[in-house]
């Protein structure tokens, strides 16, 4: 919220308190009214553009989803809130499988629009309160608010057929799929943010070691 001093103090000491406390402007009495709305405009607007660029920064400029900083902080926002409330929580890593083979075979902008078409299945699949997030790479994580360990397993199940079934017109002969990792509880648990993080990339390894394309 951005804040402006309005005061009948004029000396430099207060003008700078105040700007040092986080106000964005010193208007001294007495004001005209135009330029205190004036004021109050062009301090709305600056909110305004760093509030965007805030949101930008958090966007992976790729795929569109939420980027790796959004997702640590999010991530510490539902674990605690789960833990908290005794809700249920999950959480799922998803790995594109033989990524490197994609580029190598195909090139970087066929394994950039790889990355876009996963993107979009987690986009347009998951449930309006999960949170899909690009993690790094080829690896993508899925938030999943009160949902246990099972109905997140159905959920990512549901998004790994959908992801196999992705065909792509500039290389029709190109079959993509997924592994994932899903950790989750119904209730209360003894495990960290990074227990359950560690829990879920255990899970997606495991996927990958027992052949790829599943959770």
């Amino acid at each position: 919220i951005p804040v402006i001093v309005l005061s009948a103090r004029t000396d430099m000491s207060s003008k700078v308190a105040a700007f040092v406390l986080g106000a964005v402007d010193y208007v001294t009495k007495p004001f005209e009214l135009i330029e205190l709305r004036v004021r109050l405009r062009a301090a709305l607007r600056m909110n305004h553009m760093m509030r965007l660029l805030s949101h930008r920064a958090q966007i992976d400029g790729l795929t569109g989803l939420w980027n790796r900083t959004y997702f640590d902080s999010r991530w510490r926002e539902e674990f605690s809130r789960a833990h908290r409330q005794g809700h249920a929580l999950a959480l799922a890593f998803i790995d594109i499988d033989h990524f490197k083979s994609v580029n190598d075979n195909y090139g970087h902008p066929v394994g950039d629009s790889v990355l876009q078409g996963v993107a979009r299945v987690l986009q347009r699949d998951p449930r309006a309160s999960d949170v899909a997030c690009r993690y790094g790479g080829e690896e993508f994580v899925l938030v999943m608010p009160d949902t246990g360990a099972v109905d997140a397993a159905v959920v990512c199940e549901r998004l790994r057929r959908a992801m196999a079934e992705l065909r792509w017109s500039r290389v029709p002969d190109l079959r993509v799929t997924v592994s994932m990792g899903v950790a989750g509880a119904t209730g209360m648990t003894t495990a960290t943010a990074e227990n359950w993080i560690e829990a879920a990339d255990r899970n997606l390894y495991a996927a990958k070691k027992a052949g790829r394309n599943r959770v």
